[in-house]
């Protein structure tokens, strides 16, 4: 379906662009607004999509681009069974007790029919085999394989001017899908690869993991000559009558049926972060222009905020040197690139280890847990040390296995030496260290599990090792890096199940819709599951889209 176009270069006698007037004005170009403007799109509804960044695509961007759906159409096919109930039994325990119910349900009730809709819509999906939940099989409704989906690449030449301008993080290789990470071996066997792929997927420009998903949709909205305005940041919300009519910008875009705040969440705004999150050692793991916005437009009309308690969906790493932007420093994901691998462990400054290092949530736990006696966070800072055996073996912030350590690391020759450089104490670390490899040569982590988790072995171990989550630290040099964390944000505007933003008096502002991370993450709760933030941006844009075409103003 094309939709008549407003002239974006159409502009007053006085020079300023003039009003652009459609039925839904998506807010952000992750898979949220992606997926909110598709749906519209889909129901007839002229959609003007606007970008606060000048490149396209979001947090969506740096992802693996997994979407959590159960009992969705691609496993039938594949012959593999879910129900919807048990679904349902394993989000109870993801939740920890902090969900909304009814928003639990339309994301159980809505994803798979969202991801049905999209794929007739022509975006298009395959399963993202041999990939367990995250807690799988210990917890309740778990299952083996099947609820992950990613979407297919894309080369960036099909999405013409705007395939050089999508976000892309510094996490993924270019081109690899995490089924085909999966598929090779997990992220611990990247020495396996096979390199002539790898060359020809450069050489072919190809997008995988978030930046197809992004890819994907955005195709399907060029083919309609959707209007996709970058460089567009949303300052403030059109209130007519009670009701949401627009926003203003560069230029005001007024909407009949509505706007859709898509625009992500407050990562990169220090001041957000230090309102909701609070924790020390924090770094923005999005790109820059993720801050707040929707939070901000949503709160100055009375909208609701919601904060989960204790939040999950965070992300361990440490930091690297930009390699877009010089003498800039970014988030560097380790939790599934690093942690889980093995000759790696993570310690405190009593020079202790105090997680399970192969499950990230185990490690993010660890480290936002609060000590009252000492009235600190007592697992803040910590470090993630490896050896020599490690740097043969495996990638290294985006490096390819066997390569130069760079020179920001800190190293030493010997264990007492790296304690010095820590300032830790040299005898604690030496027993840490000794207790582990005593443990890693048989095969198990008495202390704390390292390796039991089905989920770390299978996407984030080494399939070719004595033991894929287990290996001494052995031989120098012995290197550090100081441990950060980062995240999704706990708190978003307050939703119901048609993604209605609601006011704090409990009611529908009427006109307004958000979803994806500028959204609270009630259906969830407390718990973390790969594919979740995604699935749920894409499930409530569709919702939200749904409501909007009965919505006219």
């Amino acid at each position: 379906m094309r939709q008549d176009c407003p002239d974006k270069r159409k502009r007053t006698e006085r020079g300023a662009l003039a009003d652009l007037e459609t039925d839904l004005v998506v807010v952000g170009t992750g898979a949220a607004g992606c997926g909110a403007a598709l749906a519209g799109l889909a129901r007839g509804l002229r959609v003007v999509v606007v970008e606060k960044s000048e490149r396209l695509g979001g947090a969506t961007a740096s992802s693996l681009g997994g979407l959590w759906v159960p009992e969705n159409h691609l496993m039938a096919a594949a012959g593999l069974s879910d129900s919807l109930d048990a679904a349902r039994a394993y989000m109870k325990f993801l939740s920890g007790g902090y969900a909304l119910a009814p928003m639990t349900e339309a994301y159980l009730q809505s994803s798979r029919i969202a991801l049905r809709d999209f794929a007739d819509a022509g975006v298009p999906f395959r399963l993202l085999r041999g990939l367990p939940d995250h807690y799988y099989p210990q917890a309740k409704g778990s299952v083996a394989d099947g609820r992950l989906v990613e979407a297919m690449p894309i080369a960036r030449d099909a999405l013409g001017p705007w395939g050089d301008r999508l976000e892309e993080g510094v996490y993924n290789e270019a081109g690899v899908s995490w089924g085909d990470a999966i598929a090779w071996g997990g992220l611990g066997a990247r020495q396996n690869w096979p390199e002539h792929e790898l060359e020809a997927r450069r050489q072919r420009r190809l997008l995988a993991a978030g930046p197809a998903l992004v890819g994907q949709f955005l195709a399907r909205l060029m083919a309609a000559d959707v209007p996709i305005l970058a460089g567009f940041r949303a300052e403030r919300l059109i209130l007519e009558d009670g009701r949401v009519a627009g926003v203003v910008g560069p230029r005001r875009i007024r909407a009949t049926r509505g706007v859709v705040l898509a625009s992500g969440g407050y990562e990169g705004s220090p001041e957000l972060v230090n309102r909701f999150e609070g924790l020390p050692d924090w770094m923005n793991i999005f790109p820059r222009s993720v801050e707040g916005d929707g939070l901000v437009m949503g709160s100055e009309l009375g909208a609701a905020v919601w904060r989960v308690p204790n939040n999950l969906a965070m992300l361990v790493g440490y930091a690297i040197p930009s390699p877009t932007e010089p003498g800039e420093w970014v988030f560097f994901s380790a939790g599934l690139r690093g942690l889980s691998y093995p000759h790696s462990i993570v310690v405190n400054d009593q020079a202790r280890r105090f997680c399970d290092e192969s499950q990230f949530q185990h490690v993010v736990a660890g480290l936002t847990r609060f000590d009252l006696g000492a009235h600190r966070h007592p697992n803040l800072p910590a470090w993630m040390l490896f050896d020599a055996q490690y740097l043969r073996r495996y990638s290294f912030a985006r490096r390819p296995p066997g390569a130069d350590l760079p020179d920001w690391v800190m190293r030493a020759d010997t264990l007492p030496e790296l304690a010095g450089v820590l300032g830790l104490d040299a005898t604690a670390l030496a027993d840490t260290i000794a207790r582990f490899n005593a443990g890693a040569e048989r095969g198990e982590d008495p202390e704390h599990g390292r390796g039991s988790s089905a989920f770390a072995r299978s996407t984030a171990g080494d399939p070719h090792a004595k033991h894929p989550n287990l290996g001494t630290l052995a031989e120098p040099p012995f290197c550090a890096v100081r441990i950060k964390l980062g995240g999704i944000s706990a708190a978003g505007l307050l939703t119901d199940p048609d993604a209605r933003v609601q006011h704090v008096r409990g009611r529908p502002i009427p006109g307004l819709y958000a979803c994806g991370n500028a959204a609270a993450p009630t259906e969830s709760g407390a718990g973390y599951q790969a594919g979740i933030s995604l699935m749920r941006g894409l499930t409530f844009g569709w919702l939200a889209a749904r409501h909007a075409v009965g919505a006219a103003g």
